[in-house]
């Protein structure tokens, strides 16, 4: 792989040695999980906080319009 591709390198990979999950962002490790039930876990609850935050601003939104 180029220089410029793995600087650029962004997604989810599987590592052999040792095993594990990495989700890198322009060429940068941000996380390293044991497995994928560890990454699905973590993605989940995320997921749930993004919801929550999300039905608040829309909640908030529809008091100030009233």
């Amino acid at each position: 792989m180029t220089r410029r591709k793995l600087k650029s390198r962004t997604g989810i990979f599987h590592s052999k040695n040792p095993t594990a999950i990495v989700v890198m962002w322009r060429g940068q490790e941000i996380c390293h999980y044991g497995s994928m039930d560890e990454f699905v876990d973590s993605h989940l609850a995320v997921v749930e906080t993004l919801e929550k935050k999300q039905e608040d601003v829309l909640a908030e939104a529809y008091r100030d319009s009233t």
